[in-house]
């Protein structure tokens, strides 16, 4: 009994430590005390891409990339428009949640975005290109 009952302790002391470990490399932007600078606009791309985090924002004209957490995909304009198959290409006002860093990808939340065009393509091609005449904002 004594066995089973540490076995049990350890098991959910395991799973506590993971979760917690796990909710710690999600940065909420809501949360004021994550933002570490000013928070600035970005004309760029933002897509999927392999690794972490998959979702990015190219600043067009920059060899920089941005990382976005993608629990911060809170807009529902983005969770209908970006996927695999596409790009969108607009203005977004992003706030800095690590430093930024020569050759490191900064990582940033996404506060706003407008002016958004998408892309869709497929097997490397472009099958297809709209203006979306929606936008977001998060206070």
């Amino acid at each position: 009994m004594c066995f089973r009952l540490k076995s049990l302790l350890l098991i959910l002391t395991i799973l506590l430590a993971v979760d917690f470990a796990y909710a710690s490399d999600f940065w909420i932007c809501s949360d004021e005390n994550q933002i570490i600078g000013e928070c600035f606009e970005v004309h760029g791309r933002i897509s999927f891409y392999n690794g972490n985090p998959s979702v990015r924002i190219w600043p067009i004209g920059t060899k920089r990339i941005l990382g976005v957490r993608e629990s911060e995909i809170k807009s529902e304009v983005l969770k209908k428009y970006l996927n695999w198959g596409t790009q969108i290409y607009g203005d977004f006002i992003v706030c800095p949640l690590t430093k930024s860093k020569e050759g490191h990808m900064q990582i940033v939340c996404l506060k706003s975005g407008k002016n958004l065009v998408v892309e869709q393509y497929e097997e490397g091609k472009i099958i297809n290109v709209y203006k979306v005449q929606e936008t977001w904002q998060y206070n």
